[in-house]
């Protein structure tokens, strides 16, 4: 969980009405991992707690402490009181300490648990399993844990029970963090590695390897410097994620060894805290970590009592389970067909996929007082996944303006409404949702987007305001700004939203497309030594493989600055977005996106795209990207329908309603000449 430090934690007594432990205590056991979907990089347990119930935990060897959500610290009743802080890589967030009576991991029993409770940062689910909290090393600690990752199982024992394996090596644990040393070998695939032995955090919380400090030091000649959002523990819900944006290294890693392994093809390497001693990011004197990529293809070990650490192949058999099928397998087992739990099973039956199910299930939970609302706000996202726009409103309408704000649903419907001809009907349901709820942002959104779609942009202008007030944040939605700005011909002030955008997230290559459109209006001429100049700063600021290479190709594209540049980020792209996906439809349009964006929407093109839109006809990317290729080919009025089918299923992403405002314009001015 990249480092989660308590700054303080005072004694704290455990609630004396909490449930007696189990009298015995297994010596050892072997658990089940549940993951969101199969190769997910976070795994998590179920530990049985003193109300009997079951609850899923992150297992997270990066965490010196264990965590609980406010919900289990509520239902346990424990007796929580203030902490002080806790410590990530993202900042610091205040939390509460408890402690639980005890807890059980496949009848081995864990007592007087110290925990946070509630902290910012921490999951809160998997996929549509409720996550609900973290195991750190206040009780991995306590015993042996192996991980058997390509085996999706977790043994723990006491000290001693399982043997330390012959490749083991030396790991440092201080009863918060387990390290060990790892040889990395940094540098590009065809060039001669820079050889370095680094003390890293092993944290099976954390995706890749980051270094800290003074941790990266002699990497300096292979690295990159750029800004990228850290985020996790002390990353606040309600902060803007640019208030994350940091100064970064990034080191590409041919291989690393540890724990008896070598492990190749890894991402690159974070290195935070590169400028200075200060440690500006993060814990003081945190070195580094390791985490998941480097682990996810072995078994690992950590005896903590004997200080030994290593990778080994696994003992199989391979899983390929998604941790809902288990979900859904439980639930049904301990409650069947129970009507009053048909919204925990729809959850699941959506991430599995099975839609048919899921449909009956959430039809079934739309029943019940308590879930109504919620399932039929996710029964209204399935039907709309497969193109049924009026079952979509039906379920929506069945809801309160309230309902729909707290749901999320209420620019989706506006929008929609909006979409289908209907905007004045849109107006007037987003009217009631402020009114119903007056101090909800969503709500203000939606009235300003419906305020737009019929021309009142000084009252469009005013619901944005209000928005941004509720967040707290002046610079939100940006975007929106430059579109309001833009339908009352104030073309400069939507260049100045959308530089402002680009700015504070260099990464979002929509708005970086949006204002390569705009500069290139005539009458613009002017600001186009602008653009260029913004273009080339946002770029310098990511690293390279963060770069929205599509979106780039496109500006380059339209500013007239294509050609052997637009080529070799072509190439780029297409190797980096495209070829490693699996799924046929999908690559052929991640291919059809990339062409269409550099200028070439020829027949192959075309063909590509029209066979994944039949394949998955309600895709609203796949539409896109139809719209995109046939407006390269000068078919405006087929691009504006292709569009318009796009934003009807995805009426709540504002990108869809700027591109079908365009088109349908271009469409439009095209049938008057």
């Amino acid at each position: 969980m990249r480092w989660l430090w308590l700054l303080t934690f005072g004694a704290c007594a455990p609630h004396t009405d909490g449930a007696v432990a189990p009298k015995r205590s297994a010596s050892r056991a072997s658990l089940d991992l549940i993951r969101a979907y199969p190769d997910a990089d976070k795994i998590f347990v179920q530990a049985r707690l003193p109300d009997g119930s079951d609850a899923v935990f992150l297992v997270d060897t990066g965490a010196g402490i264990s965590t609980v959500s406010a919900d289990v610290a509520e239902r346990l009743n424990l007796k929580v009181t203030d902490g002080g802080y806790v410590e990530g890589v993202a900042g610091r967030s205040a939390w509460r300490k408890s402690r639980l009576p005890w807890l059980s991991l496949g009848g081995m029993v864990f007592e007087q648990v110290d925990v946070a409770v509630d902290v910012d940062g921490a999951p809160e689910s998997a996929g549509f399993i409720p996550v609900d909290g973290i195991i750190g090393n206040n009780v991995w600690g306590r015993v042996t844990l192996v991980v058997d990752y390509p085996a999706d199982r977790l043994e723990i024992a006491v000290p001693g029970e399982i043997p330390v394996p012959p490749n083991a090596q030396p790991m440092g644990f201080d009863g918060a963090h387990a390290s060990v040393y790892v040889k990395a070998f940094a540098g590009e695939q065809n060039g001669p590695p820079v050889e370095r032995t680094l003390l890293l955090e092993v944290d099976t919380g954390a995706h890749g390897v980051m270094l800290s400090g003074g941790t990266g030091v002699g990497f300096e000649s292979v690295s990159t410097i750029g800004e990228e959002p850290i985020l996790g523990i002390g990353a606040a819900d309600l902060v803007p994620v640019s208030a994350f944006y940091r100064r970064t290294r990034r080191v590409p890693l041919q291989a690393v060894e540890l724990g008896g392994a070598r492990v190749e093809d890894l991402k690159p390497a974070t290195w935070i805290n590169f400028e200075g001693a200060a440690y500006t990011i993060g814990p003081q004197g945190m070195p580094g970590l390791i985490g998941y990529s480097a682990l996810q293809d072995h078994r690992v070990s950590f005896h903590f009592a004997e200080g030994r650490f290593a990778m080994n192949p696994s003992e199989g058999p391979p899983s390929a389970e998604n941790g809902h099928e288990r979900m859904l397998q439980q639930e049904l087992k301990e409650h069947g067909k129970d009507a009053s739990r048909a919204l925990i099973r729809g959850k699941y039956l959506i991430a599995l996929e099975r839609e048919d199910e899921a449909i009956a299930e959430l039809t079934t939970a739309t029943t019940q007082p308590d879930d109504h609302d919620e399932a039929r706000s996710l029964l209204a996202r399935v039907l709309l996944s497969r193109g049924d726009h009026a079952a979509w409103e039906t379920q929506l309408k069945a809801l309160s303006p309230a309902a729909l704000v707290e749901q999320s649903e209420i620019v989706a419907l506006v929008n929609g409404l909006g979409l289908a001809g209907r905007a004045q009907e849109g107006l007037s349901l987003a009217r009631a949702a402020t009114e119903a709820s007056p101090e909800e942002a969503e709500a203000w959104l939606a009235r300003s987007d419906a305020e737009l779609a019929l021309g009142d942009t000084a009252a469009a202008r005013r619901a944005l305001n209000t928005a941004a007030r509720l967040l707290q944040n002046p610079d939100a939605d940006l975007k929106r700004r430059a579109r309001i700005a833009r339908a009352e011909g104030d073309r400069l002030g939507a260049l100045a939203h959308l530089r402002h955008r680009l700015t504070l997230y260099p990464s979002d290559g929509e708005a970086l497309w949006f204002y390569a459109l705009t500069v290139m209006e005539p009458g613009l001429e002017s600001h186009r030594p602008t653009f260029n100049a913004d273009l080339d700063r946002a770029m310098a600021r990511l690293h390279p493989e963060a770069r929205p290479l599509d979106f780039v190709i496109a500006a380059l594209h339209l500013v007239g600055r294509g050609g052997v540049e637009t080529e070799r980020l072509m190439k780029i792209g297409l190797a980096r977005d495209c070829e490693p996906i699996e799924d046929a439809s999908s690559k052929d349009n991640c291919v059809a996106w990339y062409m269409a964006m550099g200028g070439s929407a020829e027949d192959e093109a075309l063909a590509l795209i029209r066979g994944a839109v039949a394949a998955k006809p309600h895709r609203s990317d796949y539409l896109d990207t139809l719209a995109i290729v046939l407006l390269g080919r000068g078919e405006l009025a087929e691009a504006a329908q292709a569009s318009a089918a796009a934003a009807r299923l995805a009426p709540d992403r504002f990108y869809h309603l700027w591109q079908t405002e365009r088109l349908g314009a271009l469409a439009s001015n095209a049938a008057l000449k």
